[in-house]
């Protein structure tokens, strides 16, 4: 089996996700792995990239090979949920800056449900394109269809979200402000993207079919925009100074002398009452907590 237009695209990708990871890494490590959620999801994609197109190059050896195509169109699918999460905990990174700049900033619960509403768009999706032996009966399940439009939810609560930051520009650190503008030029590019999957998996438009399209519609609505997305995001991460992380509990006291106690934005002038032993505190972003869920479950259940 020869090299053909598709398989180039392969290549391209591969020179352009190579340097990425490198970069998101070099970004992660600078930042601190332990804050650094929206560069850890441009690794993330990048590996996706990486190895979803090192299968696609394997069938060149292998054609016949189903289970190559199918983890290619795995990765494929998966890509739009890294990507929104990416952005997504970058401006979770705008809106720590305005909690440390003024004490008054946006409620961390919003980008915590934005990143629950991208992860079950890409459980979805996965589900969707395994659910056949067929690829392209999986890309037009049901389960694929609802996946592309939770996709769309989405971006629209994600571009509701660079807007709120915009609302209040002059509430950001100096130096964090670039990190609104990069997102607010890649949720244009990331629409693009989905427009394709859309356009892929709703209709049955034989230039938008993810193994017999279009090769060239592929290049400029999807590989195009992921590449520019990814590295104005990463470049931007090179140029940010290191920030503390901010908080958002605090402790006061009242002005005549009465204790009160706050927990974010709720004062009481009571002490905590002592509550009975629970179970542990899962703590950390959507997907440490589904994790820490689903092992608690089994957990359970063997006891």
């Amino acid at each position: 089996m020869s090299i053909d237009y598709r398989h180039g695209l392969s290549i391209l990708e591969l020179i352009a996700f190579f340097p990425s990871l490198v970069m998101a890494l070099l970004v992660a490590w600078r930042h601190g792995f332990a804050r650094s959620s929206g560069w850890l999801l441009f690794i993330i994609f990048s590996l996706l990239r990486i190895i979803g197109n090192c299968c696609y190059l394997a069938t060149l050896s292998s054609p016949d090979n189903v289970s190559l195509y199918t983890a290619w169109a795995v990765c494929s699918s998966v890509g739009m949920s890294p990507l929104t999460l990416g952005l997504a905990y970058n401006l979770s990174r705008v809106n720590d800056s305005m909690q440390r700049k003024t004490g008054h900033a946006y409620s961390p619960m919003i980008f915590r449900i934005l990143a629950l509403v991208t992860i079950l768009a890409a459980i979805l999706s996965i589900v969707g394109v395994t659910s056949s032996s067929d690829i392209a009966e999986g890309m037009h399940s049901t389960e694929t269809k609802v996946g592309v439009i939770i996709y769309l939810v989405a971006w629209i609560g994600l571009s509701i979200v660079v807007f709120m930051m915009l609302a209040r520009y002059s509430s950001i650190e100096h130096g964090e402000h670039r990190l609104v503008w990069a997102v607010m030029f890649c949720v244009p590019l990331l629409l693009i993207r989905l427009a394709y999957s859309m356009i892929s998996i709703l209709s049955h438009n034989s230039s938008f079919r993810m193994i017999t399209g279009n090769v060239t519609i592929q290049l400029v609505m999807v590989i195009i925009e992921e590449i520019i997305i990814v590295y104005i995001m990463l470049i931007t991460g090179l140029t940010l100074d290191v920030r503390d992380k901010a908080v958002y509990e605090t402790t006061t006291v009242a002005e005549m002398g009465q204790p009160q106690y706050a927990a974010g934005n709720y004062i009481s002038t009571s002490p905590p009452q002592q509550k009975p032993r629970r179970q542990r505190r899962i703590i950390g972003g959507p997907i440490t907590m589904l994790v820490v869920y689903i092992v608690d479950k089994i957990n359970s259940r063997r006891s």
